[in-house]
């Protein structure tokens, strides 16, 4: 005899694990019993127990003892309090994104430090017929990149720490001279530069923002090479991204930033 195939393909366990998550964060306080949630995911009760069983131990959901119902636990606060901390700080610098990109008429990036990489949280377009192409959530290598010369600088990092960004993108005798020189330049002048680094025909300014709790991140310009080539301009550029966040000081509340300008 043959088995029939599904046509809904299995979910491995880590999406069968995500899946749940996201379903119960849609139920609300109530939760969802386990007939509820097998029937969601396609699956079966011993299969997704399991699977309740150890977002239990992990802390990610529990169960209410009188119906049995299984809700979404404290275990994720940390996600919660992450993702909530990058959207205040979005929320709170784009109107010095705006601004800047409306000043310079280049493209506008906010960016923040995740392990070895850069993230893009953020940018704004300019009014440009021929502009860089880019994507919120996108990655760079941090030693290739204007944004994260920028934010390893602002760490102070030990040079065993140093060494551990640099081996982590491979890169050439090059590559180690020139991030030498750009945190070098941070620490003097307080912003980074990077020309066709990390991109060929295209070139970056950063500067770096610390807020009040600590944390860094950096807002950068970047624009074909074409017109980066006056050092005189990345200048302005990096203090003109300096002056629109200072000017957005009494708006941001406990999260005042002091460039490093």
């Amino acid at each position: 005899m043959t088995q029939r195939r599904s046509t809904q393909p299995k979910l491995s366990s880590i999406d069968r694990a995500l899946t749940i998550v996201e379903y119960l964060a849609n139920q609300g306080n109530t939760g969802a019993s386990l007939a509820d949630i097998s029937s969601y995911i396609r699956a079966n009760k011993a299969t997704v127990h399991h699977t309740l069983a150890a977002l239990r131990k992990r802390n990610w959901v529990d169960q209410d003892s009188s119906t049995g119902y299984y809700y979404l636990s404290n275990g994720i606060d940390p996600i919660i309090k992450y993702r909530t901390r990058c959207a205040s700080i979005v929320h709170n610098l784009r109107p010095a994104l705006v601004a800047i990109t409306h000043r310079f008429n280049e493209l506008t990036h906010l960016g923040r430090l995740v392990d070895e990489n850069i993230e893009y949280l953020d940018k704004v377009e300019p009014d440009r017929p021929i502009r860089v192409v880019s994507a919120i959530g996108r990655r760079s290598p941090a030693v290739r990149t204007a944004l994260g010369r920028a934010l390893l600088a602002s760490m102070k990092l030990t040079p065993e720490q140093v060494n551990w960004y640099l081996d982590a993108t491979i890169p050439n005798p090059y590559l180690r001279r020139r991030f030498t020189e750009e945190i070098h330049r941070v620490h003097q002048s307080g912003w980074a530069e990077e020309l066709e680094e990390n991109e060929k025909g295209i070139a970056c300014v950063a500067v770096p923002i610390q807020f009040k709790n600590g944390e860094i991140v950096a807002v950068s310009v970047t624009a074909p090479i074409e017109r980066m080539l006056d050092a005189q301009h990345r200048k302005e550029l990096a203090f003109g991204i300096a002056e629109e966040v200072h000017k957005l000081d009494a708006r941001l509340a406990g999260y005042v930033p002091s460039v490093l300008i």
